[in-house]
């Protein structure tokens, strides 16, 4: 098996054109990309995604993505390749609109709607971080994840998977990069890849008991759909963060909404995920919070 490394999922994303170019507006054009399961028989869904805003930039050049919200209809396999399908549904002077599919074998997997633009001069602009106050990358707890390249750590958490620690629906992930990417399209992939890998661990981790050390063990979770709004300027040094809070968790699914955040503060991208967390058939549900109690 090969290595997950950071260079290894930046050329990941970087999907090439399968077969000969369609001529500009013609729908659809056509793009192969291959896979990191990181060991597991399973893509994630927040790499389709950003293969997917990739896809969409090089299929409507000259346009930046905005925003991308992805559903994930079927697993993908990281043993073959997967076939981007870009379909323009509109393509105006400033923006314009795509719809994207994945599939392998001729199956979908996943679809994709993508918006994009050409960026207009600021009218009116805010973009810092309101919330509570967070101790910084220093204090956080170290995180092993299996992509060489990328540091994770992780504020007042030690173990984001235990079903035995509990505290409010919220995670704070802190990441740093060996490298960032020069591209602009890699940089919003990048920032993409990692929206979905915390956000069902950040509604687990209000309910005792349950974690997602259990999952596809004892309790059957999947990211079903991730949205992501990109905010310009999307460049950074150093550590970036990604807040997440579960607002919502209940018959078998759960909301989250995050924000991804430059060291000082400075909004890069805001996102959304939803997700299946269900018992295996057979097997008791986990307890729940009584309703109307605040986390």
């Amino acid at each position: 098996m090969t290595a997950s490394t950071l260079e290894r999922m930046i050329a990941i994303f970087d999907v090439e054109p399968a077969g000969p170019a369609a001529p500009s507006g013609t729908p659809p054009a056509r793009f192969a990309g291959d896979s990191d399961g990181g060991g597991r028989r399973v893509v994630d869904g927040s790499q389709i995604l950003a293969q997917s805003l990739v896809a969409a930039g090089k299929a409507l050049p000259g346009r930046t993505v905005r925003t991308a919200h992805a559903l994930f209809a079927a697993v993908a396999d990281p043993a073959e390749p997967i076939e981007f399908a870009v379909a323009p549904v509109r393509a105006g002077r400033s923006f314009a609109s795509a719809a994207v599919t994945a599939a392998q074998g001729g199956r979908v997997r996943a679809t994709c709607t993508v918006l994009l633009d050409r960026p207009g001069p600021d009218v009116i602009r805010h973009d810092r971080w309101t919330g509570p106050p967070v101790q910084g990358p220093e204090a956080a707890h170290p995180v092993d994840m299996p992509l060489a390249g990328r540091t994770v750590r992780i504020e007042d958490v030690e173990d984001y998977g235990s079903p035995d620690e509990v505290g409010p629906p919220v995670i704070d992930a802190w990441l740093r990069y060996d490298a960032v990417p020069d591209r602009d399209d890699l940089r919003r992939a990048l920032l993409a890849h990692f929206t979905g890998h915390l956000s069902i661990s950040a509604a687990m981790r209000a309910h005792a008991g349950i974690g997602t050390s259990q999952a596809h063990h004892t309790v059957s979770t999947a990211v079903l759909g991730i949205g992501v709004a990109f905010h310009e300027p999307v460049r950074w040094d150093g550590w970036i963060r990604y807040h997440h809070e579960s607002t919502y968790a209940g018959a078998g699914m759960a909301h989250v909404r995050g924000q991804v955040l430059t060291g000082d503060g400075r909004l890069l991208a805001s996102f959304t995920q939803d997700a299946m967390i269900r018992a295996f058939e057979g097997a008791e549900p986990a307890a729940s919070i009584a309703a109307g109690s605040r986390l």
